[in-house]
């Protein structure tokens, strides 16, 4: 739909939104959305000039949501913060909610992220402008579905407050094609060496050995500088041919964009019925089909791996229990087989009680024993500890929210921290009875490969 179409349906949109928050006295969130020709989510996203650029995207459904543009919701902090992140996000969400102005077939619609521990954001200046949390309404979105695509113009309206005169376009471009060449990684530097990680890891298998700990996972950091600004339209574009089966995400924050393509799902809540997926317990692939079979059989075997599976299972469990009438949870994983590692996965499913969304299911399972340990506050104070560096929002939580409640959020896993021609990715592995040092140093190496292939080709 041309801007001109859009135009007089929006202004008179807008005008009863004013009136409403007029008569109320309060803003009022208003959301115009329609149909829309089908376009490429990536191109979207990294080709905006928004400050603010959100994008969400399942290469193998070909479901996506592209935000652009817009405003931080306020959250409560300090004092005032009562309750864990996910809680104070579904309140702000809820109240702004309540009474938005809605046109169209899309409802209102925000993205969340936070950090994998609210306390430590991570120490990196590139992390600043994101902070503990976000609750991010986009001014311009792009929703797809299949074959279905639509757009939706979103804004929060004050009393008094006229339209502005040139509202988004439906194809906000701003910025080139990706550029030629491959970035070629200049420095690598591992902030944690081989020596310091064993001695983690030793550390760790201490505390197990003690009774402190069933379970820890403990990450590593990597530093990249190439000769050139890494390319995220290029990266991104990798990871969607390399990992179909995985969702891509990716947040730019100004100059920094947080991105990767991760495995694992937190929850997905559509109509009442809730999704997650438990996974932990992973081992490279092999080299070839013979060498590939063999892990498989390997990981299958493992009394280790399947105790460390069997932790984030029940815990997961006994997370969403309360929170549903009915949950099915499988006797036996399966195998998720990635590109690069193979993992143990198992798919649960509940049905939530009355007025439950995606947030508040957040807000009783992250972090999972699968990205932090258990006992989860011993797992989450051991980390604090002994982690060299903050994790941000690698392992955090990041995806969007309809209005009603509806949404998903995925971990996020196998991602990286660009900016210009510098990035910092991240890995983890989980430690428990019987892990070994070099075998789960080998592991995160796997695990790293897909960030790197992606920004480097190598």
């Amino acid at each position: 739909m041309s801007r001109h179409a859009l135009r007089p349906a929006l202004a008179d949109l807008w005008t009863v939104a004013e009136r409403r928050a007029a008569a109320a006295g309060q803003p009022v969130l208003l959301s115009w959305s329609d149909t829309s020709e089908p376009a490429d989510p990536i191109a979207l996203f990294t080709r905006s000039s928004e400050t603010i650029r959100l994008l969400w995207y399942a290469p193998a459904t070909g479901e996506a949501v592209v935000g652009l543009g817009g405003r931080r919701l306020p959250i409560a902090t300090g004092a005032a913060a009562a309750g864990t992140v996910p809680e104070r996000l579904a309140r702000v969400w809820r109240t702004a909610a309540a009474e938005a102005l809605q046109e169209g077939p899309l409802a209102p619609l925000v993205f969340a992220g936070w950090a994998f521990d609210p306390h430590q954001p991570g120490d990196a200046p590139d992390w600043a402008s994101f902070g503990a949390a976000q609750l991010l309404l986009p001014r311009f979105v792009y929703r797809q579905r299949g074959a279905l695509a639509f757009q939706a113009l979103q804004a929060i309206v004050r009393p008094g407050e006229t339209m502005p005169p040139s509202p988004p376009a439906s194809r906000p471009v701003g910025r080139p094609d990706s550029q030629t060449g491959q970035p070629r990684i200049v420095t690598r530097r591992d902030l944690l060496n081989r020596g310091d990680w064993q001695r983690l890891v030793e550390t760790a298998l201490t505390a197990i050995d003690q009774g402190t700990l069933r379970k820890v996972v403990l990450a590593r950091a990597v530093d990249l500088v190439a000769d050139r600004p890494f390319d995220e339209e290029r990266a991104l574009r990798s990871l969607a041919e390399r990992y179909p089966n995985c969702t891509l995400f990716a947040v730019a924050m100004g100059s920094s964009v947080f991105l990767g393509a991760t495995p694992e799902r937190l929850a997905r809540v559509t109509a009442g019925t809730v999704t997650t997926v438990a996974l932990a317990g992973s081992i490279p692939r092999g080299a070839d089909a013979a060498s590939d079979r063999s892990t498989v059989a390997v990981l299958r075997a493992s009394a280790k791996d399947r105790s460390e599976h069997e932790l984030v299972v029940q815990a997961i469990e006994q997370a969403l229990a309360p929170l549903c009438t009915r949950l099915s949870v499988p006797d036996a994983p399966v195998v998720l087989s990635m590109a690069n590692v193979h993992h143990l996965a198992t798919p649960i499913v509940g049905v939530l009680r009355d007025g439950l969304g995606v947030l508040d299911v957040a807000a009783r399972l992250h972090p999972t024993p699968a990205v932090g340990g258990t006992p989860r506050e011993t797992a989450l104070a051991f980390i604090r500890a002994h982690e060299p560096v903050p994790r941000g929002w690698y392992a955090g939580a990041f995806g969007w929210v309809e209005a009603t409640g509806d949404g998903e959020l995925v971990v996020a896993l196998r991602s990286g921290l660009l900016r210009g021609s510098t990035a910092r990715l991240y890995a983890g592995c989980g430690i428990v009875a019987g892990s070994d040092p070099l075998t789960e140093w080998t592991e995160a190496e796997a695990k790293l490969r897909p960030m790197l292939e992606a920004l480097a080709g190598s």
